[in-house]
């Protein structure tokens, strides 16, 4: 990211918030005051007198009694204030403040991890740092799957381990490695998908070595298994783009 393309976004944002500084008209009717919706509220209730009357729901005593005390209720709605809003100076100001602080925070917080002058970096080759306590026990795991031979009881699930922690330190081709140990030693549908997945992540698409892992998995799952409907996705996806 260089300069220019931090700012201009910047200000891009901004736009609408900063329309809202432009002078304008200070007193703004209200869009619904209350005397507006009491006098619409009574003229409807009085047009359902009529409509009653006529139906023979209500006599013509009772209508006069209840057309006086709603046109009692109109004069009394009729002399409620309408109100208005006011923009005030001091509200305007803690805008304008707000505006400026918001892109300084957001700066900030950005240049604890960069800044526009570094050349741009993808996320997914970065690496994580590990206290050397846990790193010693990483390498002491990998020097441990290494001197077993594919007959160990304890080599597939090792190995699986081991693919595991290389694949959360962001060492996508050590994890392959370590998943594909364990499956040659032993055939988990599971963990095919599982390589499948993160070789297609690392390819940007699906291969055909990828489709052919999804089609065993599948092949090899039991029916009830909950990622079918995925890998059959998966697998069309593959043949679509396989097709010349």
């Amino acid at each position: 990211m260089n300069w220019p393309g931090f700012l201009i976004p910047t200000l891009v944002i901004l736009l609408p918030l900063l329309s809202l500084l432009l002078p304008r008209r200070r007193d703004v009717a209200s869009p619904v005051s209350a005397r507006a919706s009491a006098l619409a509220l009574y003229r409807h209730q009085l047009r359902d007198l009529d409509r009653d009357h006529e139906n023979g729901l209500m006599d013509a005593g009772e209508v006069s009694r209840a057309e006086l005390e709603i046109q009692r209720r109109i004069l009394a709605a009729d002399r409620l204030q309408e109100t208005t809003l006011r923009v005030q100076s001091h509200q305007r100001l803690r805008f304008a403040v707000l505006l400026v602080a918001l892109p300084c925070f957001g700066f900030a917080l950005y240049l604890a991890n960069g800044h526009p002058s570094l050349p741009a970096q993808p996320h997914k080759s970065t690496r994580i740092n590990v206290p050397p306590a846990m790193q010693a026990l990483f390498e002491k795991l990998d020097r441990q799957v290494a001197s077993m031979t594919p007959d160990d009881p304890e080599y597939v699930r090792q190995s699986v381990l081991l693919g595991q922690v290389d694949e959360a330190l962001n060492r996508p081709d050590d994890a392959l490695h370590a998943y594909r140990q364990a499956l040659s030693a032993r055939f988990i549908p599971e963990l095919a998908v599982q390589i499948a997945e993160l070789q297609t992540q690392q390819d940007g698409h699906i291969s055909a070595e990828s489709l052919a892992l999804y089609r065993k998995a599948l092949d090899a799952a039991p029916p009830d298994a909950p990622w079918r409907l995925a890998v059959e996705a998966r697998i069309a996806a593959g043949e679509h783009d396989q097709d010349p």
